[in-house]
C-alpha cells in the first residue's frame, strides 16, 4: 500500500481517485473494516458510511458502520430507520478489537471519548472539513472546495466505483437517499453548494427514494431544543455583532439543541457570530455560526479551546460553523449542578475572551462591579 496522502482535486483526477481507494480496499481484504463515525452522527457522516460500506461490499470487504455518540437529532435517528442503515454502537475498547482496519468519514481524526485497539491500522480518510495536519493512511481524500463529504462519494459511484444503475433497488435506493440528503443539510439546503455538489445532487436525485427523503426532510424541533432556543435568548450576551450564551445541561439524545439555538439567534439582525454551549453528559459542548466572512471558525475554535494532550484540537469547523467539545474532566466531580454550571460558563467565557477581547473588557467590568 503506498503512503498517505491528499488525492489532488481537478477533473483530471476523478477517475484516479476511485481507482485509488478500490485499489487500497482491495489489497486489505485479510481483516474486518471498521467505519467509525465521529461525533454524533449528522447525514452527511451517515450517507458517507453507507457509501463506503457499498463500495467495500462490491470488492469483497466486510466492513461495519460503528459510532460511540448516540444519534442526537429527529431526522437523522429518522434517515437511519427509514433507510435501515446497518449501524452499532459501541462504548469500549474492546468492541472494536474484531476489526483489523479502519475507515473515516466526514472526519480526519477518530473519535476521542474511545480508546482505539493498538492493532486497529487507519486505512482510509475521506473528509471536506479542514484539518489541523494530514492524516496519515494509505488513501485520504481530503477536499475543502466541497460542501459535504457525501458529494466526494458520489463522484467515486459517478467514476464506476459501485455505481448506482437502477438495478440495485433498494440498496441504490437508500445508498442515493442518504448521500442525498447528506449533501442536502451539509450545504444549508444547497445555499452553501459548490458545482461539485450540485453534480453529485443531480448524479444521485434519480435513483433517490423521494417518499422517503421528504418524510426524513421534515425537520421537527423537539421541545428540549425549544427550551434551549428560549434559555439562550435569556442567558444571550451580545458584545457589538458577537454573542455568546450558555443553556444549561442537554441530553445526549437533544444534544443538536445547541445548535439549532445557535442557528436561530443568528437571525438576529445586529449579529453575525453566535457561539451557543451547553454541558452534555460529561463534556462541554458548542456550536458556532457565522456569516461574516472573515471569522474563521476553525481558526476561532483552536484559538480559543486549543489542543488536547495529544495535540488534537477540541473544536472545529468550515466556512460558516463550527464546533467544539472540551471532557469536563475534574470539574465533572462536582455535585451540584448549579455550582458545575458557574465553573463551566467561567471557562467557556474566559477561553472565548482570547478570541473576542471586547469580551474580556465585560468580564472586567462585571468582576469590579460585583467586588464593590
Amino acid at each position: 500500500m503506498s503512503e498517505s496522502q491528499v488525492v489532488p482535486n481537478g477533473k483530471h483526477a476523478a477517475v484516479a481517485k476511485a481507482r485509488k481507494l478500490e485499489q487500497v480496499l482491495s489489497e486489505a481484504t485479510d481483516k474486518p473494516h471498521v467505519i467509525l463515525l465521529g461525533g454524533h452522527p449528522d447525514p452527511d457522516a451517515i450517507g458517507s458510511a453507507l457509501a463506503h460500506r457499498r463500495i467495500c461490499e462490491r470488492l469483497g470487504v466486510s466492513s461495519t458502520i460503528a459510532h460511540v455518540l448516540p444519534l442526537s437529532r429527529g431526522e437523522n435517528r429518522a434517515l437511519v430507520k427509514l433507510l435501515n442503515v446497518p449501524m452499532i454502537q459501541v462504548e469500549k475498547t474492546e468492541d472494536l478489537e474484531e476489526f483489523g482496519y479502519l475507515a473515516l468519514v466526514d472526519a480526519s481524526q477518530h473519535e476521542s471519548t474511545i480508546v482505539l485497539p493498538d492493532d486497529l491500522q487507519l486505512l482510509t480518510v475521506v473528509d471536506h472539513h479542514r484539518p489541523k495536519s494530514i492524516p496519515k493512511a494509505p488513501f485520504v481524500d481530503i477536499r475543502h472546495d466541497v460542501g459535504a463529504t457525501a458529494t466526494i462519494y458520489a463522484e467515486y459511484f459517478e467514476q464506476g466505483l459501485a455505481p448506482l444503475s437502477g438495478e440495485g433497488g433498494a440498496d441504490d435506493s437508500a445508498c442515493a437517499t442518504a448521500l442525498f440528503f447528506g449533501v442536502q443539510t451539509d450545504t444549508d439546503d444547497f445555499s452553501l453548494a459548490s458545482p461539485q455538489d450540485f453534480r453529485a445532487a443531480a448524479y444521485l436525485k434519480p435513483f433517490c427514494d423521494t417518499d422517503t427523503l421528504s418524510r426524513i426532510g421534515r425537520r421537527s424541533i423537539s421541545a428540549e431544543a425549544m427550551e434551549a432556543v428560549g434559555i439562550s435568548l435569556r442567558e444571550l450576551q451580545v458584545i457589538r455583532d458577537f454573542a455568546i450564551a450558555g443553556v444549561g445541561r442537554v441530553s445526549a439524545i437533544n444534544r443538536d439543541a445547541i445548535p439549532t439555538a445557535a442557528d436561530f439567534i443568528l437571525r438576529r439582525e445586529d449579529i453575525d457570530t453566535v457561539l451557543v454551549y451547553g454541558v452534555v453528559e460529561g463534556r462541554i459542548d458548542g456550536s458556532l455560526r457565522t456569516s461574516r466572512a472573515s471569522v474563521d471558525p476553525a481558526l476561532f475554535m483552536q484559538n480559543a479551546f486549543g489542543t488536547d494532550h495529544d495535540g488534537r484540537p477540541y473544536g472545529g469547523g468550515r466556512s460558516d460553523m463550527g464546533g467544539f467539545q472540551i471532557p469536563l474532566g475534574l470539574l465533572g466531580e462536582c455535585q451540584d449542578e448549579g455550582s458545575l454550571w458557574k465553573l463551566v460558563k467561567e471557562l467557556v467565557e474566559r477561553r472565548v475572551a482570547r478570541v473576542v477581547p471586547d469580551l474580556e473588557k465585560k468580564l472586567q467590568q462585571e468582576g469590579r462591579m460585583k467586588s464593590e
